[in-house]
Formats: structure tokens, C-alpha cells, sequence
């Protein structure tokens, strides 16, 4: 989790829409003062502290991954562009075929040792290997790197040139730990994790709370940073309770992407929100029955309206007309997805009851009470209909994505996205040779657009390749997006010094109290 996207950026019920191209931090943010404590709520605990298999996501583990190693590079929240944080330099003199790295001199992990050029080659070569399990391990398999000196590294692509490598290395390469840690084993870098960021992990109470202490040793020690001496991190999976901790003062933060609870916080406490394209949508595994048959598709696509979510549940949902927000630059009202239409939905039911297909499924998805909710809605909606038949299995989020990911064992599961531009995500999900395509799409015209999408940086040439996506999209109905996409890190009113970047994660250097 990118595209160019609408960025909305909200505080304390003000609000400041700047449309599709960019956005800015809250006027009202101002320096947080030096010391104190917070609390932020998370909708689960880790399952694992290091890079390799911990969720790049705001909603998940990205604020831990943030708070103990820093980013090497990122993508500002104000313009999508990529910017040096741990790194001084990313750069490419032939659109895409090498890249050289450079990064800022003197930074040290934790631990005292370097963060210098081999421990980014050692990391990435980590997340490359298929004995580390690495979720990230596509990124770092498509490329090779050389030590050029202590603090340079020379990148270059497999396959073919990526002009947009740089979002890639922000996105999903970010987060870089100590050899020194990784050398003795998953045991200890998984539990005991030494990073360069803000904070080092000083207690962990399973399924309970991470406790984080100052890096006294930070890289950014003399601008005061970070300004926070400790953050508590705890697990509260209902989004209402931790709308209501926070609003009560019982906590300080958290991250939401629920649409309802953004908007009840606009309203009554600190907000900055970023609106980001994917969303959440229905992915169909197109190499088993019954979604291995376009119809089968396209009859549960037209069988449920997106707008019947937020009608019915008044969860805020801002219904989808794709995998592109509508406020995207990428956007293409050309090729949106279908209007809801029910006489054609039961045709095809039963005309594929008729032909031995009738439509029974498993809808994968994690245990999430407002997701859950959703997929018993959408059970609600089908069972209007004869010749179709929806089973839900709520997994750990853990065994949800070995179930999908790993083993590719699923009919149709709960994929949700959040994605600042469509590289290097739209190439990983779809592309026919991609590891990570775990939908089996084969199109010869998608994989040659996101090809396009990938070489190029010139905005139009982007504009055209992802509107080629967009049309087969249409045409092939891999996913159905039901609902668009915001981040918002909620907060109270003694907080201050929030600065969101990727897609909607914050510097944990800088929060604070005011």
C-alpha cells in the first residue's frame, strides 16, 4: 500500500478537501513539548515485531514497524512524492534500468552498530529468500544490489526498468533492522526486535500491549526527537471502544479506517485523514469453482448494490465505483463497475444451476466485527436469490492471509487495499507472472498497461495504462470494490505534532502532547 490520490486532510471538526492531487497537515497541528507518555489502541497485536513479516498497513502493524525502525524513504502526505528519511538519496540517470541509494551518514541501530549500505543489502536479501517468509519478498526478489561504498547501494531491476521503483522501496523496503539482531535467528529479531527509529520495544504482553521507550541513541536526538519518552500500544478490536477510550481520555490515539467513526471524529475530536484508492472489495479466486466462470462473477456483482452497505448498517461507507477512488487521478468514469441489476443476477444463477455450476461459496475474511457485519449483509442480500449459497469463515488475521497468501485456499475472501499510487500494488496483485497474484488473473492486456504503468513516469502515458486496467477490470471482474477508502489517526485533545505518511501511518518521532 499507490497512486496519486486525493489526500483529505482534517482536524479537531475543521476540514480541508484539496481534491485529487494533494492535501496538507491540519493548520491546527502545532510542536508537541518534550516528554510524557502516550497511549494508541490497535485492533490486534503483532503477530511477529521484524520487517519481514509484519503487515505494511496503518490499521495493523505500521505503527509498531514505524516506532522501531524509522523509514528509509516515504511517501509524503502532502504530494505522493517519494521523500528520504533514514536514506538521503534515491535516484535513477536511465528511467528505471539501475538505481543508486544513498543514505545518511552516522545513523546507528539501537544496538550501536551501523545502519550503513550492507545492512540494507542484508535486510533485503533477507526478504528475498523463500525460507524467510517475507511479505514483502516480491519487492526485494526483483531486484539486485551492490555495496558501492559505507553508505551507497546500486539497485538494479530484474526483468525489466522500473521508473517507479522508488515507491516501491518506500512501500514495501522501508524498514531495515540490525544484522547484529538478525543474525541470531527469528527468535530473537521477531520478540526482541533493534531498529534505528524513535523507540525500542521494552516489554510485550501477549495479546495484550507493547510497551515502547526513547531511543536515547536516535539519529535525530539533537532536534529533541522524539519527543514522546514512552508509548504504550494496547489491543482493542472493537472500533467503538476505541473511538470511546480515546474520546474519554482512557487512551491518546489510534488508527481507523472505518468511515463512521472518521466522521463522527471530524465532529468531535482531532482528525487527519488521508482518502487513498482500493477499498474494500470482494476478490474472487478465478482458478476454482464456481468464480473460475465469468458468470458466476458477474451474478454476484450485480446481486448487491455497494450503496445498500452504508444504507443499511450506516457504517459511512462511501460506495465504490472501482478500485479507484472517484476522486483519482487514475479514475476513469469510462470504465466503472455495473449498476446493480437483479433480474440479470438471478438469470445467471440460474442459468448456471442449469449448467452444473450452481453458485455455492465460502467468503473468506478476518475476524473484524465491522467486516463481519458487512459479509452478513451480503449473505442477507443473496439469500433472496435461488441457485446461490454464502458460508462465511472468520479467521485470525494471521491464519486468514497463510489461508490466502500461502496456500491460496479460498473461493472469495475480503481484500482490502489501501494504495497513494498504483505502483507497485496494481503490478503485484495482477500481473500474470506475479507471485502475489494469488487470483490467478491471465490477461494479456492487463499485464502489458501495468508493464506500461511501471516504466513510465510520464503522468499521461500512467493515465492511459491504468484506464486499460481499469477496463478490464470491468470486463473480467477479478474484484468487486464496494467501498472507498480513508485513513484517519484519531486523537484527543491533548495531542498534538500528527504527520501522516505512506498511506496513513504517522511519524513517531514527532507526536506528542501539547
Amino acid at each position: 500500500m499507490m497512486l496519486t490520490l486525493g489526500i483529505t486532510a482534517t482536524a479537531c471538526g475543521g476540514s480541508d478537501d484539496s481534491g485529487s492531487t494533494g492535501g496538507k497537515q491540519p493548520a491546527a497541528q502545532g510542536q508537541a513539548k518534550s516528554g510524557g507518555s502516550l497511549t494508541m489502541l490497535a485492533v490486534q497485536d503483532s503477530a511477529s515485531l521484524d520487517p519481514f513479516k509484519s503487515a505494511f498497513v496503518a490499521v495493523a502493524d505500521e505503527p509498531r514497524l514505524a516506532a522501531l525502525y524509522d523509514p528509509l524513504f516515504y511517501l509524503d502526505a502532502s504530494d505522493n512524492s517519494v521523500k528520504a528519511h533514514l536514506g538521503e538519496s534515491l535516484t535513477t540517470a536511465d528511467n528505471g534500468k539501475t538505481w543508486t541509494l544513498k543514505l545518511r551518514p552516522g545513523v546507528k541501530f539501537s544496538d550501536g552498530t551501523p545502519l550503513n549500505a550492507d545492512a540494507v543489502k542484508i535486510n533485503w536479501d533477507m526478504h528475498a529468500k523463500a525460507e524467510t517468509q517475507s511479505q514483502h519478498r516480491q519487492a526485494a526478489a526483483a531486484l539486485t544490489t551492490k555495496v558501492v561504498d559505507e553508505n551507497t547501494l546500486e539497485i538494479t531491476p530484474l526483468g525489466m526498468p522500473n521508473a517507479n521503483l522508488d515507491r516501491s522501496i518506500a512501500i514495501d523496503l522501508t524498514y531495515v533492522a540490525s544484522p547484529a539482531s538478525l543474525a541470531k535467528g527469528p527468535d530473537e529479531y521477531r520478540n526482541k526486535p533493534v531498529g534505528a527509529g524513535p523507540f525500542k520495544l521494552e516489554s510485550w504482553t501477549r495479546g495484550s500491549q507493547q510497551v515502547f521507550v526513547k531511543n536515547e541513541n536516535y539519529w535525530q536526538k539533537d532536534k529533541g526527537l522524539p519527543k514522546l519518552d514512552k508509548l504504550t500500544i494496547k489491543n482493542v478490536p472493537d472500533v467503538k471502544q476505541q473511538y470511546n477510550t480515546v474520546n474519554s481520555g482512557g487512551a491518546d490515539v489510534f488508527i481507523s479506517s472505518d468511515n463512521a467513526t472518521i466522521a463522527q471524529a471530524q465532529k468531535e475530536i482531532g482528525i487527519v485523514q488521508r482518502t487513498v484508492d482500493g477499498g474494500q472489495m470482494i476478490q474472487f479466486n478465478m482458478t476454482k469453482p464456481p468464480f473460475d466462470d465469468p458468470r458466476a462473477r458477474q451474478a454476484i456483482t450485480l446481486a448487491l448494490d455497494p450503496a445498500g452497505i452504508p444504507k443499511t448498517l450506516s457504517n459511512g461507507y462511501v460506495p465504490a465505483k472501482g478500485y479507484f477512488a472517484q476522486k483519482s487521478p487514475f479514475f476513469d468514469p469510462a470504465n466503472v463497475q455495473a449498476a446493480p441489476d437483479k433480474a440479470k443476477a438471478k438469470q445467471l444463477f440460474d442459468e448456471l444451476e442449469r449448467d452444473g455450476k450452481k453458485v455455492e461459496f465460502t467468503y473468506l475474511l478476518p475476524q473484524n466485527p465491522s467486516s463481519l457485519k458487512v459479509a452478513e449483509w451480503m449473505q442477507t442480500q443473496l439469500a433472496d436469490y435461488k441457485n446461490v449459497s454464502m458460508k462465511l469463515e472468520t479467521l485470525e488475521i494471521g491464519a486468514y492471509i497463510e489461508k490466502y497468501a500461502l496456500r491460496r485456499d479460498f473461493q472469495a475472501m475480503l481484500f482490502q487495499q489501501w494504495i497513494v499510487d498504483p505502483e507497485p500494488q496494481s503490478f503485484n496483485n495482477w500481473f500474470s507472472k506475479s507471485p502475489t497474484n494469488f487470483i490467478g488473473w491471465n490477461n494479456p492486456a492487463v499485464d502489458a498497461a501495468l508493464i506500461t504503468g511501471r516504466t513510465s513516469t510520464d503522468p499521461a502515458v500512467r493515465k492511459k495504462a491504468y484506464s486499460d486496467l481499469q477496463k478490464a477490470m470491468v470486463t473480467d471482474l477479478p474484484v468487486w470494490t464496494y467501498a472507498e477508502s480513508s485513513i484517519g489517526v484519531l486523537y484527543n485533545k491533548k495531542v498534538t505534532g500528527v504527520v501522516q505518511y505512506n498511506t496513513g501511518v504517522f511519524f513517531m518521532d514527532r507526536i506528542g502532547l501539547k
